[in-house]
């Protein structure tokens, strides 16, 4: 059977006609008499048809190109402009020849193709916004990281999205490079590179996730750079000393004097895993203490120095004649803490260790070169300067990678002075 489409004068009558060929073959062809099939066939290839651009579009000439342009309102809301590539002087298109009247009504439906083409891309595209996004990231976060981790990547996420405003619940496709410059040189105005660059890997792992899921075609982050601190922003960061570290434990309220102790006798694992300590983790039979990081997941097995164990022991002890929460955590206060790190960072001040940086304005943290965390570098530095091996070092303080170790590794003055005399006199 043989369908005849009439001749459309436009792109909609052509979809129409094709819709209404379709259909009667489709009748035809399953011997169909029903109308009300039939029309419910139309109806549905009209509903899923590509809609005409319907808004302003105008032509016009730009210096150096031959060829008409034509400017319309995107999808988007942006100006968008296009070339037709039908000469506005007439001429050859597409093997025609085309006067220059010919050429610009040639160029007019050009313009019109092309700016319905885009408007058909842009409603092809998954619209997932940039905070539909970041709360798919963070539900599938929850429960796969520490809970630090998945508050730092939250935190990322709104502080992001506060910077976008109402362009948070637009399309996360749209986000451009130049966006994202923007907002490192927003953000970086507030806080410290480091902040920054923490930031930018948590968003940039929402956006590499969503091009692996066709949501956005590229990865806007790829490429940023963070400018470095100034000499001003510069944090300086030390170890502490042994006698530091006997001082701390000896001045400090009983549970953060224990935490120290925990610290050093498990070779400088992290605050939140020392403060999340539970008696069961302590295999007195062994003399070892069983420790899944937080940051890592990675489970170590870390053995008791003499001069520990007889100290955990005791404390141990004393903690199941008391009951309750002390039976339980070793530091049944500290671990419901909201903020020991700033707590202890304050005590540290109060002793008066270490160096205190200047207010350099923002959002920045007036730091401190002794915070918890520097207990690991105390760790690491010691055992150096024992002259334990890399390796063995690595395994205790529970690091992975050599050039992250070797940060860790920050000798005082002393050590220094005493390396130095290890050489040959002249």
């Amino acid at each position: 059977m043989w369908v005849r489409v009439p001749q459309p004068v436009s792109r909609e009558q052509s979809h129409f006609a094709i819709a209404l060929a379709f259909s009667r073959v489709y009748a035809y062809r399953t011997c169909l008499s029903s109308k009300v099939r039939v029309a419910t066939f139309i109806a549905t290839r009209i509903a899923t048809r590509p809609s005409m651009y319907q808004g302003p579009l105008s032509l016009n000439k730009v210096p150096n190109s031959p060829y008409w342009m034509v400017s319309f309102i995107g999808a988007d809301g942006g100006q968008k402009r296009r070339s037709t590539k039908v000469p506005h002087q007439g001429g050859l298109y597409q093997g025609e020849k085309l006067s220059a009247a010919q050429a610009k009504k040639r160029a007019m439906m050009v313009g019109v193709s092309i700016a319905s083409a885009e408007a058909e891309q842009y409603t092809s595209f998954d619209n997932t916004s940039v905070r539909e996004l970041f709360d798919l990231m963070l539900a599938g976060k929850l429960g796969r990281v520490c809970m630090a981790t998945y508050d730092n990547a939250r935190i990322s996420y709104r502080q992001f999205c506060a910077w976008l405003g109402a362009r948070a619940q637009a399309p996360a496709r749209l986000i451009t490079k130049a966006d994202i410059r923007e907002w490192i040189i927003s953000r970086r105005a507030e806080v410290r590179c480091s902040t920054v660059r923490k930031d930018l890997s948590a968003i940039s792992s929402a956006f590499a996730w969503a091009v692996d899921a066709d949501i956005m075609p590229a990865n806007p982050c790829l490429g940023a750079k963070v400018p470095p601190d100034t000499k001003d922003e510069k944090v300086v960061h030390e170890a502490f000393s042994l006698d530091e570290i006997r001082l701390l434990i000896q001045k400090l309220p009983d549970e953060w004097s224990s935490a120290v102790r925990c610290c050093i006798g498990t070779y400088g694992q992290r605050l939140g895993d020392i403060l999340s300590l539970r008696w069961e983790q302590f295999d007195w039979q062994a003399r070892v203490v069983r420790i899944t990081t937080g940051k890592t997941a990675n489970t170590l097995v870390q053995p008791m120095r003499d001069d520990f164990y007889a100290w955990a022991r005791a404390r141990y002890e004393a903690a199941l004649a008391k009951g309750g929460d002390a039976a339980i955590w070793v530091h049944p206060r500290l671990h419901l803490h909201s903020n020991p790190s700033g707590e202890f960072t304050n005590l540290v001040r109060c002793h008066g260790i270490g160096l205190v940086g200047r207010d350099t304005g923002g959002n920045r943290r007036t730091w401190h070169s002794k915070t918890f965390h520097s207990l690991r570098a105390s760790v690491a530095t010691m055992l150096h300067a024992a002259g334990v091996s890399q390796v063995m070092a690595m395994r205790l303080v529970g690091h992975e990678s050599s050039a992250i170790h070797s940060v860790y590794v920050r000798p005082t003055t002393d050590q220094l002075a005493d390396a130095a005399e290890k050489l040959p006199k002249l």
